[in-house]
C-alpha cells in the first residue's frame, strides 16, 4: 500500500504547480505578489504539504524567491532585467514562430483566428485577466504548433518570469495598441508560409509589450522615490 499512497499527493503537487503556472503566465499574480503557504493551500482546499513542495520548486527555478515563515514572493524585476528576458523571448519565440508557419494546421490558424476576435472583444470590454488569459492561448496555440516540445519549455519558463509584469499592460490610462497589427501580420504569414513574417511579427509584439512593461516599471519607480 505505500508506493500506491505516493500517487495522490504528487498529483496534489502537480495540480499547485498548474494553478500558480496559470496564475504568473496570465499575468494574475503581480510582482511583489507575496504567498503565504498556509493560505494559498487554505484557498485550494488542501493541505500544506504539497503547496509548499510546489512552491518550493518554483524557487528552486527562479520563479518565486523563498522568504521566512513559510512565504514567497513573486519578484519585482526592474526595467533592465524585464528587457534581458524579453530580448531572449524575442529570440525563442522567435524560432517557435518560424517553425509554426510551415507546420501550423489550417484549424490551428482558425483557431487562432477565433482567440484573436475574443481577446479584442475582453480589451474592448476592460477584463484585464479574461484578455491576458486569451492573449496566453493565443500565443500558445501558435508555439505548440512549432512541434518542438523542448522550445515550448523554454518558452513556458520564460512566460513565467515575465508574466507578472503583464499587469502593467494596463497600468494607468487606456492606451492605442498594436498588438492588433502585429497579430494581423503574424496570421498573414502563417497563412502563406512566411517564417521570416511570422518571425518578425512576434518579435515586433514582444517589443511593444516590453517597451510598456518597461515604460511602467520606471513610472513606479519615479512614484516610489517621490514618496
Amino acid at each position: 500500500m505505500g508506493p500506491m499512497g505516493l500517487a495522490p499527493r504528487r498529483s496534489l503537487v502537480a495540480h499547485v504547480e498548474d494553478v500558480l503556472r496559470q496564475a504568473l503566465i496570465e499575468g494574475r499574480l503581480e510582482p511583489g505578489t507575496r504567498l503565504v503557504t498556509r493560505e494559498l493551500a487554505d484557498s485550494l482546499g488542501m493541505s500544506i504539504t504539497p503547496v509548499r513542495e510546489a512552491l518550493v520548486r518554483f524557487v528552486a527555478s527562479g520563479v518565486l524567491t523563498a522568504e521566512p515563515s513559510q512565504s514567497f514572493r513573486v519578484p519585482t524585476l526592474d526595467g533592465a532585467q524585464y528587457g534581458e528576458i524579453a530580448e531572449v523571448r524575442k529570440a525563442v519565440e522567435g524560432l517557435a514562430a518560424a517553425h509554426a508557419a510551415i507546420r501550423i494546421s489550417a484549424s490551428g490558424i482558425e483557431q487562432m483566428v477565433e482567440l484573436l476576435a475574443r481577446y479584442l472583444a475582453a480589451k474592448s470590454s476592460d477584463d484585464p485577466h479574461l484578455a491576458l488569459t486569451l492573449n496566453k492561448e493565443f500565443r500558445f496555440v501558435l508555439y505548440a504548433a512549432a512541434n518542438m516540445p523542448t522550445l515550448l519549455g523554454v518558452i513556458e519558463m520564460l512566460w513565467l518570469k515575465a508574466g507578472p509584469g503583464f499587469n502593467y499592460l494596463y497600468d494607468g490610462e487606456k492606451r492605442t495598441v498594436t498588438e492588433h497589427a502585429n497579430y494581423e501580420d503574424l496570421l498573414a504569414a502563417l497563412r502563406s508560409r512566411d517564417q521570416d513574417g511570422a518571425r518578425k511579427a512576434i518579435e515586433h509584439a514582444i517589443d511593444d509589450g516590453a517597451k510598456r512593461v518597461v515604460e511602467a516599471i520606471a513610472r513606479r519607480g519615479e512614484a516610489t522615490g517621490a514618496t
